[in-house]
């Protein structure tokens, strides 16, 4: 988007125009001196105004507006650079928005819009005697948001297309077992025992591909902005981490680490939610962590709250990869080098059970101290009306 303004720029000479209150100053320096006025009046109006901004730090909100400010000066003053380093420059900003889940094109194109605004807020009354620059800043704007949205789309369409790529893989492994085990029962129907092991299989499978379609539905619900339909019942956290640990080590091996003490914990959740859950950051630390290593699971209660913490030991995960960790198909550059196929859904779906709980996921991860996940939960996951009754 920076570069992009600077298209536009190119036919007006700043030396000759004088726009702020201190005697012969130009057009670049005027806007360079204001740049700080015009970058918080465009902050505070996009967090008013662009819901997906309310997620963002300061840093990461600004990104290139800076950036599109200096260009915007540098051009005025010497208009010379390639055009595909600019739209380049477009590019990028657009693929840095469409990172983000919660942003739509439209809620980047009003960012820009505001940035317009702002920028004429602020140089007013000087540039209501330029028409040329009013004219050129529109033109520039327009064009940053045609490459900006460009680029959003296409890292979008990018974005479903590995989506469907790791599904289609995932989804064809257990069905090529079921077929294949279906196919040797129908060669030898008088084999008992063969014929027992295999429809075995078969259900296992069938039992995979509904979950992975459950988890993909679950997680459209969540990123929709939905809430996942709990059914609360009165358990015990500890069976229901202990069970869970039973199903995954009989799919990865005994690579898990817990000691359930003797006192119940006693509270209300939804069992098949949270298992699913737990299950996902199991499977994750152990294709991620130390191989070595055993996964640990240590469950507290604190007061009315309770947490489940899964620590591996291994490589940590990358700053970078910390901010979008449990956004809806975000995948680490950890997975991504490692050439392993996924899609990335399985921590945003974490995320949903949490906070459909009343609770959260927070994850630490540092060099030589390992990874842990972290799953604090209400003790009491029913409304406040239903725990009084």
């Amino acid at each position: 988007m920076s570069f992009a303004l600077e298209l536009c720029m190119d036919q007006f000479s700043a030396p000759e125009t004088a726009l702020g209150s201190e005697p012969g100053e130009t057009l670049a320096n005027h806007l360079r001196r204001k740049s700080g006025e015009i970058l918080e009046l465009w902050e505070g109006r996009v967090r008013e105004s662009v819901p997906a901004s309310k997620a963002l730090d300061p840093l990461s909100l600004r990104n290139s507006i800076p950036l599109i400010l200096k260009a915007l000066a540098n051009t005025i003053e010497k208009p010379e650079g390639t055009e595909e380093s600019k739209i380049e420059m477009a590019r990028v900003h657009g693929e840095e928005r469409a990172s983000r889940p919660k942003y739509s094109i439209d809620q980047v194109i009003l960012e820009y819009r505001i940035l317009r605004h702002a920028i004429f807020d602020i140089l007013t009354p000087g540039l209501e005697t330029n028409a040329h620059a009013r004219s050129a800043i529109i033109d520039a704007i327009d064009i940053g948001i045609a490459e900006a949205a460009a680029a959003f789309a296409n890292y979008q369409y990018r974005l479903r297309e590995q989506f469907i790529s790791a599904l289609a893989h995932d989804l064809r492994t257990p069905l090529t077992a079921a077929t294949a085990s279906a196919q040797l029962i129908l060669r030898q129907p008088e084999k008992i025992d063969s014929t027992q092991r295999l429809s075995a299989r078969i259900v296992d499978s069938i039992a995979r591909t509904d979950r992975m379609i459950e988890d993909l539905l679950d997680s459209n619900l969540v990123r929709s902005g939905g809430i996942l339909p709990l059914e609360l019942e009165r358990s015990d956290l500890r069976i229901i981490v202990k069970t869970t640990l039973e199903e995954v080590t009989a799919a990865l091996g005994n690579r898990f680490f817990y000691e359930p003490g003797e006192t119940p914990i006693i509270g209300y959740w939804d069992v098949r939610y949270l298992k699913r859950a737990i299950e996902n950051v199991l499977v994750n630390a152990v294709k991620y962590g130390d191989p070595v290593n055993l996964v640990k699971v240590v469950v507290k209660v604190n007061e009315l709250k309770v947490s489940i913490s899964i620590h591996n030991q291994g490589h940590p995960i990358e700053a970078q990869d910390l901010e979008t960790l449990f956004d809806p198909f975000q995948r680490s550059n950890k997975r991504k080098n490692l050439g392993r196929t996924g899609w990335g859904i399985g921590l945003s779906l974490v995320k949903g059970v949490c906070q459909a709980h009343g609770g959260e996921v927070s994850v630490q991860s540092q060099a030589g101290a390992g990874t842990t996940f972290t799953l604090t939960l209400p003790l009491d996951a029913r409304p406040p009306m239903t725990q009084a009754a």
